[in-house]
């Protein structure tokens, strides 16, 4: 089961006793998922459409609970991912809804779609947290950390994108921003901390869990992998400089001999030659007596600057 999945299954289960929450969830899902059909003069009915039945059940639930009302729920194929059943709850003649949720506004005895957030339904605290529940039950949806990052809610207004968005990250600073794609608008959060912080927001306190187990492991394992990566770096380099080393000896001494070289150079070049997989510390150990690391580098150094001034660095012609 996927982690948008988990979330909201365990999101359903929230039992919410105030009416005001009720409705502030029940406006944030049908916000972003709801699509209205007009039945006749002034009357409109509301089709919610989702693919988790256990969603399809929580606004059945809420609907019933808030407003008394009957609803249908129907259960189709999703013929375009060929893959999920859709489930499609159907409530009729919905304005008195739509207008207590303040999705809908009038003006001049006109019904307006109100592109901003319902500002009546959040003003407490808790119905601020149960509307981005809502939006989440509804349009949201959350990427496997074990690949990437991602937050993501769905909308299908610019404007209201926008204020969803300055919503998010003015009341709860979630560094939320939003695009659009094809025909929706979509509100994202990219940050790992911040994606842990919106699920603390709307309850989903056991995929947070999860979720962050998940992420510290892969942190785990990048930082081993950085770890690894910079040790055979380093190991690379060592290598690459005792081949180096090895080869400006060999070429002094075919060209004028080791026992040319001032007498610690000399020490330091035999024993190079005999340990040519030794570190700087270990050949600074078996010298007569110890030297440290520095030491041996610096001794090496001018090794290689002696077997860079001889004809041809040292090499036989």
């Amino acid at each position: 089961m996927s982690f948008s999945s988990k979330s909201k299954n365990e999101l359903t289960r929230i039992v919410t006793e105030g009416k005001c929450c009720h409705r502030a969830e029940l406006s944030g899902i049908i916000r972003v998922s709801g699509a209205l059909e007009f039945a006749g003069f002034q009357k409109i009915n509301l089709r919610i459409t989702t693919e988790n039945p256990a969603v399809a059940r929580r606004i059945f639930s809420l609907i019933k609970k808030t407003y008394k009302r009957q609803t249908e729920v129907l259960m189709k194929e999703n013929k375009m991912l060929n893959k999920h059943h859709l489930y499609e709850v159907l409530i009729q003649d919905v304005d008195d809804i739509l207008r207590d949720l303040e999705i809908f506004e009038t003006d001049e005895d006109h019904i307006v779609l109100n592109d901003v957030l319902p500002a009546k339904l959040l003003k407490k605290q808790c119905c601020r947290k149960t509307y981005l529940r809502g939006i989440y039950l509804g349009g949201g949806s959350l990427s496997n950390p074990e690949k990437s990052y991602h937050l993501e809610l769905i909308t299908h207004n610019a404007d209201y994108a926008q204020a969803l968005s300055d919503f998010m990250n003015h009341t709860y600073e979630l560094g939320a921003k939003w695009t659009a794609r094809k025909k929706n608008f979509i509100v994202y959060i990219k940050e790992s901390e911040k994606i842990v912080d919106f699920l603390n927001i709307i309850g989903a306190h056991q995929t947070l869990l999860e979720y962050e187990n998940v992420r510290i492991l892969k942190q785990m394992r990048n930082n081993v992998n950085r770890v690894v990566n910079c040790e055979t770096a380093n190991l690379n380099k060592t290598i690459d400089a005792a081949y180096e080393q090895v080869a400006k000896i060999e070429a002094i001494e075919a060209s004028v001999g080791i026992d040319t070289l001032p007498e610690k150079l000399q020490e330091v070049a035999r024993v190079r030659l005999e340990n040519p997989d030794a570190t700087l510390r270990e050949l600074g150990e078996l010298m007569d007596p110890p030297i440290g690391k520095s030491g041996v580098n610096h001794r090496l150094k001018k090794i290689i600057e002696i077997a860079d001034k001889l004809p041809n660095g040292g090499k036989p012609l």
